[in-house]
């Protein structure tokens, strides 16, 4: 990135913290990765429009995260700029009743899903229990389509406030965008990101000590099969239509395979973890071999959940 950019995006961000040559291993849950050539916490969203416009102009890659927690960064970094919503962009507010029982509320990109539940439960509103402990933003559930226990994040979707390729800022009905599981179709458009701002939920109400309950049950769950110990990316895989990944990674005797740094969760066989020092490399390189022995041993291809960066 010349100098020329570097001043041009100095200058735009006013309201928002630029960072030069940030390390993105603290940005993620894996602990990997090296550094990108700017990071900007965002905070204004006329910043984020010009920010793009100064980038897509002068061809710089950009990406944005949530925090970290379904991502791999490679170890060379990023040579771009990567853009982290802030405080301003994780407001949750009620817009209203859809009818008697259901009730639309608008959630900022940068709200943790963890805080969404929170709010959900202390206002009497159910729909997103499923969403209990895991990790992330709203914005990045959307991109990836997040779900758990046969539920995902589109089903509650009424529409998406975008900031398209060509810079406009739009709210998109759900009927016109692109869901499957784990992948949201139409993210870009004609190779250009659309950026989730805000997303307009519908929910039920419920009493708040019915919904509390059920988010300790799933939380409870999610702590019993899940690897709490090291540091990891989640679930890294997709489940593959009629199979778990973790089941099949288990049946083939991968639990516990090690490359460098990076290990088979022996709690649960979707989860590749950091024992320490494991490197994108690393990881890269025993994705390969898992897929590799499910595809000789089941004839099933494993496509990965996680996003990579950098690479």
């Amino acid at each position: 990135m010349n100098l020329s950019v570097r001043q041009e995006l100095s200058e735009l961000a006013r309201k928002s913290v630029l960072h030069w040559d940030c390390p993105l291993r603290g940005n993620t849950t894996f602990d990997i990765g090296g550094p990108a050539a700017a990071l900007v916490e965002i905070e204004d969203a006329d910043e984020l429009q010009q920010i793009l416009t100064v980038v897509t102009r002068n061809n710089i890659a950009w990406r944005v995260i949530g925090r970290g927690s379904n991502l791999l960064v490679a170890d060379q970094g990023f040579d771009g700029v990567i853009l982290l919503f802030g405080r301003n962009f994780g407001t949750i507010e009620t817009l209203g009743g859809e009818d008697g029982d259901h009730v639309l509320i608008r959630v900022g990109a940068g709200c943790s899903m963890s805080r969404l539940v929170d709010w959900c439960c202390a206002e009497g509103l159910t729909g997103v229990e499923f969403l209990t402990g895991i990790p992330g933003t709203v914005g990045g559930g959307v991109v990836m389509n997040v779900g758990a226990w046969g539920f995902s994040l589109a089903e509650r979707l009424k529409s998406l406030t975008l900031l398209e390729a060509d810079g406009a800022m739009r709210e998109i009905p759900r009927a016109e965008l692109d869901f499957d599981y784990r992948l949201w179709r139409d993210k870009q458009i004609g190779g250009r990101l659309r950026v989730v701002m805000a997303a307009d939920l519908s929910l039920e109400r419920d009493e708040s000590q019915v919904i509390k309950r059920r988010c300790r049950e799933l939380r409870n769950q999610r702590i019993s099969k899940q690897p709490r110990s090291m540091k990891n990316a989640g679930s890294f895989f997709k489940n593959p239509p009629g199979a778990a990944a973790g089941r099949l990674i288990d049946q083939c005797g991968l639990k516990g395979l090690r490359q460098g740094g990076a290990m088979v969760s022996e709690e649960h066989g979707n989860f590749l973890v950091n024992t320490g020092g494991a490197t994108a490399g690393d990881v890269r390189t025993l994705m390969v071999r898992i897929q590799a022995r499910v595809k000789e041993q089941f004839g099933v291809e494993l496509e990965p959940e996680v996003h990579f960066i950098g690479f």
